[in-house]
């Protein structure tokens, strides 16, 4: 069976973030362009299939929704530092961080099929709760990826020039999950982060425009695949696989 190993608290994997990006802000970059971007918006979140095996029980409930609540406490934010290259300014690299978030419709009713702890099989329409009392990633699904970047310069440079402060620009990445796993199943809570939950895949296109020197704003679409294997406490698994359509608007910090 699957483990992952705990994080007791958010304080002890925040500090790991600050640490990781410290280090990199710290480090030799000359002749290069760095950026510290922040951002926030609207997550939208696709119907997907998720599975729950403890013990005997063997069930997977199909198509169920999510809530996203961007705009609850925690809200969904974001940051990125970024890295462009001055041999070749059009490409560049990435670190993005993103804090997304799941709440599982567990009042619907959803196609359910498999096992039960007793053996009996499954197979029918039932109301999610039935199983599972409760599931959200509420502190985070926290997303970290490494990006390649590219960006187009409408007017063939940078400058003060209307057109010459916009660049356009789209980016793939590929990272790891550190969810917050909020599960009642049974009546027994699983309140942790969970490091290496799953891998993460994503893609964005934006435009940047530059509002006075070293700062612009920023619009994104970003597009995250999010597959994460949850370890439940006295055992078993939750997993699902989540498309998550982010759109985003920030500020860029240039260095």
């Amino acid at each position: 069976m699957k483990q992952h190993t705990a994080i007791a608290s958010g304080t002890s994997f925040r500090t790991k973030l600050l640490t990781l990006i410290t280090g990199l802000l710290l480090a030799p970059l000359a002749n290069a362009e760095i950026d510290l971007s922040l951002y926030a918006g609207q997550s939208f979140i696709d119907n997907g299939d998720l599975t729950l095996t403890q013990g005997k029980t063997n069930l997977t409930f199909s198509d169920v929704s999510w809530d996203d609540r961007s705009f609850e406490e925690p809200i969904f934010y974001g940051a990125r530092l970024g890295y462009w290259f001055d041999s070749a300014p059009n490409w560049g690299v990435s670190i993005d961080f993103s804090h997304i978030k799941n709440y599982l419709n567990y009042d619907n009713n959803a196609q359910v099929d498999g096992t039960r702890a007793d053996g009996s099989a499954v197979h029918g329409v039932e109301p999610i709760s039935n199983s599972i009392q409760d599931f959200n990633m509420s502190h985070g699904v926290n997303t970290l990826t490494f990006n390649g970047q590219y960006r187009w310069f409408p007017s063939g440079q940078r400058d003060n020039t209307l057109l010459g402060r916009m660049q356009l620009y789209t980016g793939l990445g590929a990272g790891f999950s550190v969810p917050h796993v909020e599960a009642l199943i049974k009546d027994v809570w699983t309140y942790e982060y969970q490091w290496g939950a799953g891998p993460v895949v994503n893609g964005m296109m934006g435009i940047n425009y530059d509002i006075i020197s070293h700062l612009s704003a920023f619009a994104e679409y970003k597009l995250s695949y999010v597959s994460v294997d949850d370890s439940l406490t006295g055992g078993g698994n939750i997993s699902t696989e989540t498309v998550n359509h982010q759109l985003i608007f920030g500020l860029t910090a240039h260095f």
